[in-house]
């Protein structure tokens, strides 16, 4: 396959998050970010991604909707504050969302 498809084995994950963290300081340059952030894998890997590059430039938000698991915004909160020191808002925007879905 590395023949035919003129390629290299030599990729690492290390050598991939350098890279992205370098793209991602280019383009944010001083500017800042506004990151969406679910707690699930995707969101939760951008945001470490985006945080490691450019610092408190990131502030992540978390809309708890009332439709997750119980205490899952709270433990999201708790982990990206606590364990990685990540700016995180949390909107409750429970009530919004239920009463939508009722009526």
């Amino acid at each position: 396959v590395h023949n035919i498809a003129g390629i290299e084995g030599d990729w690492t994950m290390r050598a991939y998050r350098e890279h992205a963290v370098e793209l991602i300081r280019k383009q944010v340059g001083k500017g800042k970010v506004i990151c969406a952030l679910s707690g699930g894998v995707d969101s939760s890997v951008a945001a470490l991604l985006i945080h490691e590059a450019i610092g408190d430039q990131l502030t992540c938000i978390l809309v708890d909707h009332g439709l997750m698991r119980k205490d899952e915004a709270q433990s999201v909160v708790e982990m990206f504050r606590q364990h990685y020191n990540l700016p995180l808002i949390l909107v409750d925007a429970s009530d919004r969302f239920i009463s939508a879905l009722e009526g």
